[in-house]
């Protein structure tokens, strides 16, 4: 464009002298500078004849690029290629030809992008010498903020050569535009509008003419009435709207009183005057209050909606607690008939045992027998039923205890093989060495499984064996993934069947028929077990398409302290070794356990060939055997005869391996010099065991120093009277000291001893401490403030496994005179029994006047130390080596032990310490009376706890009790059978 520096010539006039029109020619382009809008001129050709500077470095996109001349084409392209707008998915000459069209016949106003994200509005109209003008708005911000209409149009580039030709070519451009525009000078008279303005802010019919002022167009906007509402007067808006026009800042509204809304941008330009754009926003402004009202009413749903979702937190929330309560209640249910129903069933097991151990008649032996097999299988009913309750109520927990994983599957296998047997079935286990012996898991839960499984196995096998395999499936620093299978050579199960065995209550044969029955419950326990553990069981067909195989894979953590997979001797390396046994995965098993302690075994199928190795092994001798029993054509014991004939042989030790029900007598096994009978499935650590002593490894057991069954002599028998609420405890203190010649009376809580000794005159009182109704403390000072009035004093011996200071000065303040640790001990119960009793009333005495000498004058045990799970040579000591009374203690112990952990359990839920420290007192006697001294140490510290109130610490106390009896179990087991070689 021309600038103003240019020598200003119209129609021959001298720059001293402008011409009107010249004059108007410049007030025209510096109103097209001033506006906000991008203004272009083309002639017929498509040459741009003017454009305002706004396009050129604004909108163009190529302002070195544009300049008077330019073809519109080239700049279309330009813009294009260059990717200064947006064009989407067209192609360039796509696009390009498209707009060239859209050129040639001008439409309505359309929008561009460009590539920085700007929204341009081009309106294009064609002049009447065939160019065209546009007008480029940028519509960003109105697109964004909803709050403002398309921006207002710029006028205004370079005219032609000539005033009159180009004011002609502006005022057709402006009348082309949509928006109203006007421009005043500086004393506020219109110089220039189109007739857009007319309809925008006045009316369409009202004559407007040039130089009228801007206060005189208000007020002929007034007289039309179309000033806005909510103005006290026609002054009032006048006022305003000339301040605002005096001082233009940002557009602004005007909403007519016809509802019509007219946006208003004014601009002040250099002379001092102004341009002004109106446009009509009506629509515009009609959608932005659908919008609100839109808002309005999601806001309102959003708001019904979150009422709705709070109504139904709350029925949610009520229906958790419900169910939460529920499930609290299943629970409490559970344990009472855990209680309710074992406590009867173990009296019937428990009788059925005692009768079944006194002098009967053939038929009378079978009814015990029927008694104690439907005994066993409705306990097992129950437990299953149980257990399934409790994993549907989601109150069933997993434990994470050391345990060692070849004595846990052997004690759980050699509790069935005598089932197994019944049927002729080999029952085997293979674990290779590779295995870790030592693992962190639930091993109760873990027999739980195999028990389910094996005896799943067993009840439909007929015939050959039962296989439980595992394998090492993965070996981390602190974990082990161990892969379970077992596998059976029975009627297998059939396809249509396979897809529910697991489902509760559900079970493969399910006619009136079956042979086999049971709740359907085994395997579903099993398969929810397993997940717990974070395995699944797969069921499929065994080996050779027979049978059934039942595979699983769970993990386990491994304890910093795993000792090795295998404790083995020195000794046994290089040592040759016989092995006969007719099954081959029971010689494959053996074979590769041998193998593992460094032995060289031979294993054999049958007698026959057995002979012949030994006879052929002269040069290079066996000096072990190991034989099974039960063996087609020759036995293991016809076999053991035959190398006995051989004076070779004579020597030889031999181990025998037997199911139970074809052991043989011990007589059988002394003629023939038998070393050990070992039970199948052989448990690892007692083949290690039989084979270390058979060969001279290991050291012999320690010898018990016998105790005297007499009472001394010159010592009158004494009247006793114990006052004990423990089973076991009373049995073992009545037998010792009736065995002894004493009369003893019983009393099993603080009332009856009080009441027994205002009836009777005693020589001694056995007193407990912990005891229900009321204890030992109290009972022993209420006996005390009796004699005050009577004179008397009864010796008070306490009896209690409490060790702790506290303990024993409750005693000494309570009046008791002496001490007997649980459990008992023979010769220290008798010393307490038959001891200086005077002595104990005069040192009662004088602990009352000096409370210090009761330091020295009352002994008390030490805790320290860290106890054995199992001293059974010990109990024997204190039990003057009756082993009859203390298996009877053991198999007592057992039963209790339920009905004592399901109290234990229930105290910490209820946090009741009564009852908590009544049953860990109770459960802590039994247990040290059998001598399960790790045991009763555990339950000594539940006491101990239960008596601070600390539940949190009794629930860690309670875990650790538990792993302490899964320990003790195996052990009970073999002390039951009994480990006497002969």
């Amino acid at each position: 464009m021309p600038s103003e520096t240019d020598n200003h010539k119209c129609g021959g006039h001298q720059p001293q002298e402008i011409a009107p029109c010249c004059r108007e020619r410049h007030q025209l382009i510096e109103a097209f500078e001033a506006i906000s809008e991008g203004f272009t001129l083309y002639d017929a050709n498509d040459i741009l004849v003017a454009c305002n500077s706004r396009f050129r470095d604004e909108y163009s996109g190529v302002p070195d690029l544009v300049k008077p001349g330019m073809r519109f084409e080239d700049l279309i392209r330009t813009v294009v290629y260059r990717k200064i707008i947006s064009i989407g998915d067209w192609e360039p000459e796509e696009w390009i030809a498209w707009r060239l069209a859209q050129r040639r016949n001008p439409g309505p106003p359309f929008t561009i992008r460009t590539a920085s994200g700007r929204q341009l509005r081009i309106s294009e109209r064609r002049t009447r010498d065939g160019g065209v003008v546009a007008i480029y708005t940028d519509i960003t911000e109105l697109e964004t903020q909803r709050a403002h209409l398309e921006a207002q149009v710029m006028l205004t580039e370079e005219a032609q050569a000539h005033a009159e030709a180009a004011r002609d070519q502006l005022t057709e451009a402006l009348e082309s535009i949509a928006e109203g525009f006007a421009l005043f000078d500086a004393d506020d008279r219109l110089v220039l509008y189109n007739s857009r303005f007319k309809e925008h802010f006045v009316t369409p019919g009202d004559a407007v003419e040039l130089g009228l002022h801007f206060e005189d167009l208000l007020r002929a906007v007034v007289e039309r009435g179309l000033i806005p509402s909510g103005y006290e007067s026609s002054e009032v808006w006048i006022a305003e709207r000339l301040a605002a026009h005096r001082n233009p800042s940002r557009p602004y509204h005007m909403v007519r009183s016809d509802g019509v809304c007219i946006q208003i941008s004014e601009h002040r330009t250099g002379n001092g005057g102004y341009v002004a754009v109106y446009s009509d926003i009506t629509e515009l402004e009609q959608h932005r209050h659908r919008l609100e009202e839109l808002v309005t009413e999601r806001t309102a749903e959003l708001q019904a909606t979150a009422v709705e979702l709070r109504r139904s937190q709350d029925e949610l929330r009520r229906a958790r607690d419900l169910a939460e309560r529920a499930s609290l209640a299943k629970s409490e249910f559970l344990a009472n008939m855990s209680h309710e129903i074992r406590t009867p069933m173990n009296g019937v097991i428990g009788v059925a045992e005692l009768l079944e151990r006194t002098e009967l008649t053939d038929q009378q032996a079978e009814y015990v027998a029927i008694i104690q097999k439907s005994a066993d299988t409705l306990l097992g009913l129950i437990n299953d039923i149980l257990d399934f309750s409790k994993i549907e109520a989601g109150r069933l927990e997993l434990e994470s205890v050391a345990f060692h994983l070849r004595d846990t599957l052997g004690d759980t296998l050699q509790t069935m093989a005598l089932r197994a047997d019944e049927k002729g079935l080999e029952l085997a286990v293979h674990i290779p060495p590779e295995i870790p012996d030592r693992l962190l898991g639930d091993p109760i839960r873990l027999r739980q499984v195999v028990v389910n499984l094996v005896g799943n196995a067993i009840k439909f096998t007929e015939t050959g064996e039962v296989v439980v395999d595992l394998r090492l499936e993965a070996l981390h620093e602190h974990s082990a993934r161990l892969a379970f299978e077992i596998r059976d050579t029975g009627i297998g199960i059939p396809e249509a069947q396979r897809h529910k065995i697991f489902e509760a209550f559900s079970q493969a044969d399910t006619s009136t028929t079956r042979v086999s029955g049971g709740t359907g419950l085994g395997l579903s326990i099993a398969a929810q077990l397993v997940g717990m553990m974070g395995g699944r069981i797969e069921l499929s067909r065994g080996p050779g398409g027979h049978g059934s195989s039942f595979a699983f894979s769970i993990g386990f953590g491994l304890p910093e302290e795993r000792g090795e997979t295998q404790p083995c001797p020195t000794g046994l390396d290089g040592q040759r070794v016989l092995v006969v046994d007719d099954n081959r995965t029971n010689r494959m098993i053996l074979e590769e356990i041998l193998s593992s302690w460094g032995m060289r075994p031979t294993t054999i199928a049958d007698g026959e060939k057995a002979l012949d190795v030994l006879e052929r092994s002269k040069d290079d001798p066996f000096p072990l055997a190991l034989l099974d029993v039960m063996m087609p054509v020759m036995d293991g014991y016809e076999l053991a005869e035959r190398i006995r004939r051989r004076p070779e042989f004579v020597d030889l030790p031999i181990l025998m391996l037997s199911s139970g029900a074809h052991a043989g007598g011990a007589s059988l096994r002394r003629r023939l010099g038998i070393a050990r009978l070992l039970m199948k499935p052989v448990k690892q650590s007692e083949l290690l065991n039989a084979i270390s002593e058979a060969l001279g490894i290991t050291t012999g057991k320690r010898k018990v120093a016998p105790v005297p069954h007499d009472r001394p002599r010159g010592l009158a028998a004494r009247r006793v009277l114990l006052v004990e609420d423990g089973l076991a405890n009373q049995r073992v203190a009545i037998d010792l000291l009736t065995q002894r010649g004493h009369d003893v009376e019983l009393a099993q809580n603080g009332a009856e001893a009080i009441e027994a000794i205002r009836r009777h005159d005693f020589d001694v009182v056995l007193m407990d401490i912990h005891m229900p109704v009321m204890d030992g403390l109290a009972a022993s000072r209420a006996i005390r403030e009796r004699e005050h009035n009577t004179g008397d004093h009864v010796p008070i011996i306490a009896m209690t496994a409490s060790a702790t200071k506290e303990d024993r000065e409750r005693c000494l303040a309570a009046g008791m005179d002496d001490y007997v640790t649980k459990p008992f001990r023979a010769i220290e119960l008798f010393e307490a029994v038959e001891g200086d009793l005077d002595g104990l009333a005069i040192s009662q005495k004088q602990r009352e006047a000096s409370p210090a000498a009761a330091e020295t004058a009352f002994p008390w045990p030490s805790q320290e130390g860290q106890e054995p799970c199992l001293d059974w040579e010990g109990a024997l000591q204190n039990l003057e080596n009756n082993r009859v009374l203390l298996q009877e203690m053991a198999e007592l112990f057992r039963q209790q032990v339920p009905e004592l952990m399901t109290e234990i359990e229930t105290a910490i839920a209820d946090r009741n310490k009564s009852l908590l420290r009544r049953a860990a007192h109770t459960l802590k006697g039994a247990a040290l009376v059998i001598g399960a001294r790790s045991t009763g140490a555990a339950a000594s510290r539940l006491e101990t706890l239960a008596r601070e109130g600390e539940f949190d610490a009794a629930a860690e106390a309670f875990t650790i009790l538990k792993g302490r009896l899964d320990e003790l179990e195996p052990r009970l087991d073999v002390q039951r059978r009994g480990d006497d070689p002969l």
